[in-house]
């Protein structure tokens, strides 16, 4: 899907807006970029501009970032990830959730990756919003009425309480937490990292999981690349009837196929000339344990042990019928507690931006 353009069709082309930047086009020495300031060409090899086409961000892109919480070990951040994925299932007190969903948030904000998180607030507070609706209308427990709707034939009379939408907005909080910490698996952990960590139980199992995982980023990469080829040679791929546009989206399917087989072809000739298979492995880069890993695994033990000792002891009960329980100051301030534990990765990755010397040390 690259191609060479002529000198005299650069400008036209970054008048006309239709050629984007591609990263992975370095096996031409070069790429056209027409966002550039004043549509300036970055020459490849012989003095040829290189066009190279891609299109919008895609989600579930992994995309590492001068940012502390990318620098971590993957294991300080998959435990991240795995307590405040158990303590959200654990804990069923308000205001320990609405805690956990803070301290995410705060995470996700220094990782800066918020843009993306709003696009899953989006579609999760509609799902909240529908959770408290059906558990009103299906529980009809709890002691204050709301509403009370006229007998129905088959259901009879309808009861809505606030204990009922109160429940479905716990449970509402708990799932944006859920979907959260995955945002956040998605975004800023690398999932090659993660997935090395068992290459030495099984090798050829985690190869076979690495390469599943990039498959689908890999093909809507080509089909957001394809399609935009395609419109730029004047294709309609989108007008006409259904049985039109099956024939023009064709040579995007075939274009994309071959792509992939060409992919694998090339992959299977990179691991066979560099040995796969005839020995013991060797590591290229090994991951290293850092002081700022031990602070933050401290930090996230210390809030575990903290919301385990709550839920003993009993701190963080809460019964939402008949009555909504009280919440009592004790709860706000193990909540506190545990909320700026969880934000330690974003506060030393405020400090690790702004003071050098903290860099170098952790």
């Amino acid at each position: 899907m690259r191609h060479l353009m002529p000198s005299h069709e650069r400008e036209s082309a970054c008048n006309k807006g239709i050629h984007k930047t591609l990263p992975d086009s370095n096996e031409y020495g070069g790429v056209f970029d027409c966002r550039l300031p004043a549509a300036k060409p970055i020459f490849g090899r012989n003095n040829q501009t290189v066009i190279t086409i891609e299109g919008n961000d895609l989600m579930f892109t992994y995309r590492e970032k001068d940012n502390l919480i990318y620098k971590l070990h993957p294991l300080t951040m998959v435990t991240f990830i795995a307590v405040v994925f158990v303590l959200s299932l654990l804990l069923s007190n308000p205001v320990y959730l609405l805690g956990l969903l803070a301290a995410v948030g705060i995470v996700i904000a220094a990782a800066d990756v918020l843009e993306k998180w709003k696009v899953y607030l989006k579609y999760s507070l509609f799902l909240i919003v529908l959770i408290m609706i059906i558990n009103a209308l299906v529980v009809q427990l709890g002691q204050t009425v709301l509403y009370k709707t006229a007998p129905l034939p088959l259901t009879g009379e309808i009861t809505i309480t606030l204990e009922a939408l109160a429940f479905g907005a716990g449970m509402g909080i708990r799932l944006l937490i859920i979907i959260s910490v995955f945002c956040l698996y998605t975004y800023a952990v690398h999932p090659d990292k993660v997935l090395k960590m068992f290459s030495k139980g099984g090798n050829k199992s985690v190869l076979v999981i690495i390469l599943s995982t990039r498959l689908f980023p890999l093909l809507m990469k080509d089909y957001a690349r394809i399609t935009e080829v395609q419109r730029c040679r004047g294709v309609k791929l989108d007008t006409g009837g259904w049985w039109n546009r099956i024939r023009n989206y064709l040579p995007v399917i075939s274009v994309l196929l071959l792509s992939s087989l060409e992919r694998a072809l090339k992959l299977a000739e990179s691991m066979y000339a560099r040995g796969y298979g005839s020995g013991n492995r060797s590591y290229y880069t090994r991951e290293l344990w850092r002081p700022r890993d031990y602070i933050i695994l401290a930090a996230i033990m210390i809030c575990f042990i903290i919301a385990i000792i709550s839920a003993l002891k009993g701190w963080s009960d809460y019964s939402y019928y008949p009555r909504l329980s009280k919440v009592g100051s004790g709860a706000v301030v193990v909540t506190g507690i545990m909320t700026l534990n969880l934000a330690v990765p974003a506060i030393l990755n405020w400090g690790w931006k702004k003071w050098p010397l903290l860099r170098s040390k952790i």
